[in-house]
Formats: C-alpha cells, structure tokens, sequence
C-alpha cells in the first residue's frame, strides 16, 4: 500500500526539525532529535488513523513490540517524525504509548503542517526575546515559562471562544533605608541597606495556548512615598 504522505511534506518535517528551538521543558526527559513534540509547538491535538495492521514499539528498534494497531484504530500523536512517529493508544491492555512507523498512519492535514511551519517562525522570533526575560503576544505557556518561570498565580476560566487563563507574577522593588552605625573607632557612621517590597505585579493573558495580552499593574503601596529619608 503507498502513502503519500511523505512526498512532500518530507522536506518541511526535515527542516521544522533542524529549527527546533530548545525550551528545556522535561531537563530529565530523553527526547530525539528527529521528532518534534507536538505539545511543546501549540497546535491543536494531532488524531490520526492506522492504515493497515503494525506494531508499536517502546523502543524505535523495533524489538521491543507493545501490540499491534488494528487498521483504522486511530491514535493520538504525541511525537511527529519523518521516519517515526510517537503515538498514544488504547490497546487491549489498556492505553499505552509507543512507535509506529509514520508510512503506516495518515498524512497530517496540509493546514496542520502549515500551522505548525507558522509556530516554528514564531518560536525562532521568540528566542532572542526568552533570552532577555521578555514576554510578547503570540507566545505560548511553553515559551512563558521558559522566558519568566512559573507565575506565583494562575486564573482560569471556560469560555465559548476557549480556555482563558491569568499568569500572575509579582514584581517588586527595593526601598534604601537609612540609619547610623558606629566604626571602629566609635564614630557614628551613615549606612544606607534596601528592603524589598512589593512594587505591583505582571498579568499575562492567554486564550488557550496563546498569550493574548500583557499588563503591569501597580499595587497600592507602591505609589506611596518612602517613609524613610535619607540624614
């Protein structure tokens, strides 16, 4: 049986692959190079169909078969590679996961490529920025959380249009103090420390996987003037 899958989008796949930006998401997790992981890109979930009875594997060597995949079964990708594919699936020991040859499941949509080449530009754009510690409409959580760390609050909300959700992150900034101390000698001496406090926080707003606005919103005491002044 010919798929023909691989006739064109064999080349895209192969250059998707090589701009792969890495995130460090999963620092102890074996990933491969050809892959790319669908869940660290943002589309939507990738379902496809077997086209005729293989086997899944644990390893991509082949020998280690978990079960065979039923032509038509479908599966959930969860790795899309050139030659490979890392799927779920519910077998008759129950859901597992594993390799399967991509010759032997559907093509993915020309849309789902595309949408994917588009995350792939986005991401190279996002690098530099994750780098510097800035945020952008159009990121994603992954690249969020690459870029700021986990949020100290997160808000969600079910809507029609999708899933919402709030990143908060607390910034802060530092008050000098004043005071005296003596020296060796016994002369009082200034002295100047900083205390950190709470100068507002950062909200990032996202629809479903995308963030869709970014806002700075002081808190109250941080429009107060310091009550500590210099001698």
């Amino acid at each position: 049986m010919t798929n023909l899958r691989r006739r064109w989008p064999t080349r895209i796949l192969a250059a998707l692959v090589a701009a792969v930006p890495v995130l460090a998401l999963h620092a102890t997790e074996v990933r491969s190079d050809d892959v790319i992981y669908l869940a660290e890109w943002g589309p939507p979930s990738l379902r496809l169909k077997a086209l005729y009875r293989t086997p899944l594997t644990s390893t991509r060597d082949r020998r280690s078969m978990i079960a065979y995949l039923a032509e038509g079964q479908p599966v959930e990708v969860i790795g899309l590679g050139d030659k490979q594919d890392y799927v779920k699936a519910r077998v008759a020991m129950g859901p597992v996961q594993g390799w399967v040859d991509a010759d032997a499941l559907e093509a993915p949509s020309t849309e789902f490529i595309a949408r994917l080449r588009d995350r792939r530009q986005k991401a190279e754009a996002h690098r530099d920025l994750i780098e510097r510690h800035e945020v952008v409409t159009g990121m994603t959580r992954a690249e969020v959380r690459a870029s700021l760390g986990k949020p100290d609050r997160v808000l969600r909300q079910r809507t029609e249009p999708g899933d919402k959700e709030q990143w908060v992150y607390i910034t802060y900034k530092y008050l000098p103090h004043y005071g005296q101390r003596d020296d060796a000698a016994g002369q009082p001496r200034p002295v100047v420390s900083y205390r950190r406090v709470q100068a507002g926080q950062k909200v990032i707003r996202f629809l479903n996987d995308e963030v869709v606005g970014i806002g700075d919103e002081p808190t109250e005491s941080s429009t107060a003037p310091p009550t500590a002044a210099a001698p």
